[in-house]
């Protein structure tokens, strides 16, 4: 979920984010992942000004949450699949 509030949206314009979703998806999918490294880095130290521990920390913390978020949603139900399909660990039964 993006932690930004419906006030603050309509500050980011879609049409450079939509633009750049594009020009990334010109590159071959076996770039991509290096270009989109690039973009995500040059946005993130460019928007955080990372000068202090605690800016450098906050940088870090942009960029795992967003991945925390990707994998959740993303992954999550796809990782409930393979355990219906194949059973979940004994670790694990029981825990939630």
């Amino acid at each position: 979920m993006p932690y930004i509030s419906r006030d603050d949206r309509h500050l980011i314009r879609p049409e450079p984010i939509q633009t750049l979703v594009h020009d990334l998806g010109r590159i071959t999918s076996s770039r991509r992942k290096g270009a989109v490294n690039y973009v995500i880095s040059r946005i993130v130290l460019g928007a955080m000004e990372p000068r202090s521990y605690h800016s450098i920390s906050d940088a870090v913390s942009v960029l795992r949450d967003a991945a925390a978020e990707i994998e959740r949603r993303l992954m999550g139900p796809r990782e409930d699949v393979a355990i219906e399909n194949n059973g979940d660990l004994p670790e694990y039964e029981g825990l939630l």
